[in-house]
C-alpha cells in the first residue's frame, strides 16, 4: 500500500472516530481536553490530514485557516487526547498532555483558568 493512501486511510478512520466521540462521549473531550497543555504551533499538518482543508493559506513559514474565528468545533478541539494525535504530526505539533493529577493540580491553583 502506498504511503499517500495509507496516511489518507489511517486519518479518515481516526477523523470518525474524533466525531463519535465529539458526538456522544463529551466526556471523554472534556476530560482529555483538561489535560492539554502547549499551544498551536500554525504548521498546518492536522489541517491536511485525509485530504488539504480548503480553509488553509499559507502565511510566512505558517500555515493559517482562514475562518479561525469561527472554525468547527472538531478543528478547534484538536488533538483532545493522546490517541487523537495523527500519525503524521507526531513531534510536529505544539500541544502535549499532562497526567491527571498534574491536570487537576492546575485547576485548583487556577480554577478559573480554561484551556
Amino acid at each position: 500500500m502506498n504511503r499517500m493512501y495509507k496516511k489518507f486511510i489511517t486519518s479518515f478512520k481516526m477523523q470518525l472516530k474524533r466525531r463519535y466521540l465529539m458526538l456522544l462521549k463529551k466526556e471523554t473531550v472534556a476530560s482529555g481536553l483538561l489535560r492539554r497543555r502547549g499551544e498551536c504551533l500554525g504548521c498546518g499538518e492536522c489541517c491536511k490530514s485525509s485530504f488539504d482543508c480548503p480553509f488553509l493559506y499559507k502565511s510566512g513559514n505558517m500555515l493559517l485557516c482562514r475562518i479561525h474565528d469561527t472554525k468547527p468545533e472538531v478543528c478547534k478541539t484538536y488533538p483532545f487526547n493522546e490517541q487523537d494525535v495523527f500519525p503524521h504530526t507526531v513531534g510536529k505539533c505544539g500541544y502535549y498532555f499532562v497526567d491527571a493529577d498534574e491536570a487537576a493540580s492546575d485547576q485548583e491553583k487556577d480554577p478559573g483558568e480554561s484551556r
